[in-house]
Formats: structure tokens, C-alpha cells, sequence
């Protein structure tokens, strides 16, 4: 029973990722969403932050994570995402790149794992409810930001 729970979370996931990103627009109004951090948020997003992104962007974000010599494309610096910004930190940007939902398939595979959809999966677990979905992605949401904020937090000065 259990497998066949994950087969079918399986197949219906691909489906049901885009719907709920429709029906929350998480990265159309992040900025407008977004605040500051409380500490245990902050560590929360610098966890998910040395889990997730640190064996590409290295645990201090500058880009030489262990696995980084093996990338075709060599993980952005990203104490400098402002700083490539013009002094300005673009959340909704960074919020999109994260998601990782907005790749055109013309333009290939990306070598930075849907994060997304990753965070989905995990918050949903077994469940293949739409309402499981919903949940999870204001859970997998609410994460992205986490990580957003973290990152505008150690912008180079």
C-alpha cells in the first residue's frame, strides 16, 4: 500500500506542482511578503542553506563548494548577488532561481536542482491530497523565502 502511494504521489506530482503554483503565486508578490527573520528562522534558512546550496556555492557562498570544479557552469558568488545588482538585492529574482519553476525547457536542463519541487515533495511526504499539496506549497513557500532573506543577509558591504 505504501508503494503504490508513492507511485502515485509520483506520477500525480508533475501535475500537481504546477496547479498549486498557480493557485499560489508565491514568487509574484514576494517582496510584498517577505520579513525580517527571527534568529530561529535565520537558522533554520542558514541550515537549509548548508544542506541544500553550500556543496555547489560552498558554506560561505563564494562559489567553491566541493563539488563545484565538476559543474560545467561555476556556481555564482552569492555575497555578490547586489553587488552584480547594482547595489540592489532583487528577492523576487532570487525567489525564482531558488524555485527553480520558471526554467523554459528551450533553454535545456539547469544544472541547479529544482528546489522547488524538492521542498513540495518533502512537505507532502505520502499524501496526494490537493489540500497535502496546498500545504505543502506554502511549507516549501514560506522555505524559499527563509533562504531569500538569508541570503540578502550576507550580501558583501
Amino acid at each position: 500500500m505504501k508503494l503504490q502511494m508513492r507511485l502515485l504521489f509520483a506520477l500525480f506530482l508533475p501535475v500537481l506542482l504546477p496547479v498549486v503554483t498557480y493557485a499560489f503565486p508565491a514568487s509574484a508578490t514576494v517582496t510584498e511578503t517577505m520579513r525580517a527573520l527571527t534568529s530561529p528562522e535565520l537558522a533554520k534558512a542558514a541550515a537549509d542553506f548548508n544542506t541544500y546550496c553550500s556543496v555547489c556555492h560552498g558554506r560561505d557562498a563564494t562559489g567553491n563548494g566541493p563539488v563545484a570544479e565538476e559543474l560545467k557552469t561555476p556556481p555564482a558568488d552569492l555575497t555578490r548577488i547586489a553587488a552584480r545588482s547594482g547595489g540592489v538585492f532583487h528577492a523576487d529574482a532570487v525567489f525564482k532561481t531558488i524555485e527553480g519553476l520558471d526554467m523554459p525547457l528551450a533553454h535545456g536542463t539547469s544544472e541547479m536542482p529544482i528546489w522547488g519541487a524538492l521542498f513540495v515533495r518533502q512537505a507532502v511526504g505520502e499524501g496526494v491530497l490537493i489540500e497535502d499539496a496546498k500545504t505543502a506549497a506554502r511549507v516549501a513557500t514560506d522555505r524559499i523565502k527563509r533562504l531569500v532573506r538569508y541570503l540578502e543577509t550576507i550580501q558583501e558591504k
